[in-house]
């Protein structure tokens, strides 16, 4: 088991990497690298609480989930460029079938857009990845970015489809209203802050 994990997030570090190259100081724009350590840690908060659950599956998921991010511009949704290229890497490894459709529907659904999280694995993954932007720095790079660029901060969107996914596990939304109730603070204090004078 450990094995194909330690494969997995190798290629994933790899493939962020790779296409950093090309963007000298700022190699990993959406901060995938730090990121995707986050969500591993709620996802194995996750799997203790929920054992019927495939911890396998779930951390190849995490180091899958973000792997369509790159390499940039795109206009493909990197959910659906991530299952294409999960898929081929699992393959290549040989995998159990059964369990890389187990893991495409996690990369797919993880954004609880288009397409659902069906499976424990899949909320799990859903639930890990919003959860983790309230305990890492996301918000504010988000805000700090689209303050530079001078146009609406789209992250207090963003917070509110989080907070939305996070309550695929109520106790976990739970736990997060105070990070919720204090991000939006912050962001709102931070937006009436100008600098540029």
């Amino acid at each position: 088991m450990d094995n194909i994990i330690l494969k997995t997030k190798k290629f994933f570090q790899e493939r962020v990497k790779k296409y950093g190259e090309d963007r000298p100081g700022y190699p990993d724009p959406f901060g995938l690298l730090k990121h995707v350590e986050e969500v591993a840690k709620w996802a194995d908060f996750l799997c203790d609480k929920n054992k019927d659950a495939d911890r396998e599956v779930v951390m190849l998921s995490v180091w899958l989930h973000d792997v369509g991010h790159y390499p940039l511009p795109t206009k493909i949704d990197h959910a659906a460029r991530g299952q294409r290229l999960a898929k081929q890497f699992l393959s290549q490894e040989k995998y159990d079938s059964s369990k890389i459709q187990q893991v495409l529907h996690c990369v797919r659904s993880h954004r609880c857009k288009d397409i659902m999280p069906q499976t424990i694995e899949a909320k799990i993954i859903a639930c890990a990845d919003s959860a983790s932007h309230f305990t890492d720095s996301m918000y504010m790079d988000m805000a700090k970015d689209d303050k530079k660029a001078k146009v609406p901060l789209r992250v207090y969107g963003k917070i509110e489809r989080d907070y939305r996914d996070a309550s695929i596990f109520p106790g976990v939304k739970k736990s997060l209203t105070p990070l919720y109730m204090a991000w939006k603070k912050l962001i709102s204090e931070y937006e009436k802050i100008d600098l540029s004078k």
